[in-house]
């Protein structure tokens, strides 16, 4: 489907976008299109040649690889207003899969167009730059927090990381993801995240319904976050 001028509006939110002209956005949406995803639905796999890059509309994308078993191996996650695979386009074929975690649309950038759009427009190729030196970074401080971090760490920092801003105390938080995939997110084998779940209930740090986690002391949460579990 076709981008309409609503979609543009939102489109023009992103950081990439939001410096253009009104004559360039449409030139970026003349060549977009929106695409509806069911849950499971896969987006791209590793080693197609990278036609599109991303725009999160709404829902969660997964990317990730796959071992030699099948396992998976999640990198990220992408959610609302979130870029995804807009670096590739310098790659020219994806190095991992994509798919919609739940019922999600994206918007679909055609590569070509967008990189002649780059060629005659430097604060683009800026915001592109930018873009891709914010995902190196987040890429170095996972590794960080893979090489450095305990599962335990790990899980309290990802849980802090989901408390609204401005919020100080005993906040609810819902996961919006599969446990299995934020285990996998985190690197941690699904039975070790329940391992740590419940060891922070015993504690008495969290309470969880379902997929919605009160977190009922911050202050310890944010002590195991920073000293190894």
């Amino acid at each position: 489907m076709a981008l309409n001028e609503q979609h543009i509006e939102q489109i023009r939110q992103s950081h990439l976008f939001e410096q253009l002209t009104d004559a360039e956005l449409k030139q970026v949406a003349s060549h977009g299109q929106v695409v509806d995803l069911y849950a499971g639905q896969t987006v791209f796999s590793q080693g197609e040649s990278c036609h599109h890059f991303y725009l999160v509309q709404r829902g969660m994308i997964k990317l990730y690889r796959t071992s030699v078993d099948g396992t998976e191996k999640v990198m990220d996650l992408a959610g609302p207003k979130q870029l995804f695979a807009e670096a590739v386009m310098f790659a020219g074929k994806y190095p991992l899969h994509a798919a919609a975690i739940e019922p999600s649309t994206v918007f679909a950038f055609d590569c070509k167009d967008f990189m002649a759009q780059m060629r005659n427009n430097v604060e683009l190729c800026f915001r592109l730059m930018s873009s891709m030196s914010q995902r190196l970074h987040g890429m170095i401080n996972e590794i960080d927090r893979l090489t450095l971090h305990s599962g335990t760490q790990r899980l309290a920092e990802y849980l802090l990381e989901q408390v609204p801003e401005g919020v100080m105390q005993s906040p609810c938080i819902r996961l919006l993801v599969p446990k299995l995939v934020i285990a996998s997110r985190l690197g941690i084998q699904p039975e070790t995240f329940s391992r740590i779940m419940a060891r922070l209930r015993s504690d008495g740090m969290i309470e969880t319904h379902n997929d919605t986690i009160l977190l009922k002391d911050l202050g310890a949460l944010r002590c195991l976050a920073a000293c190894p579990g």
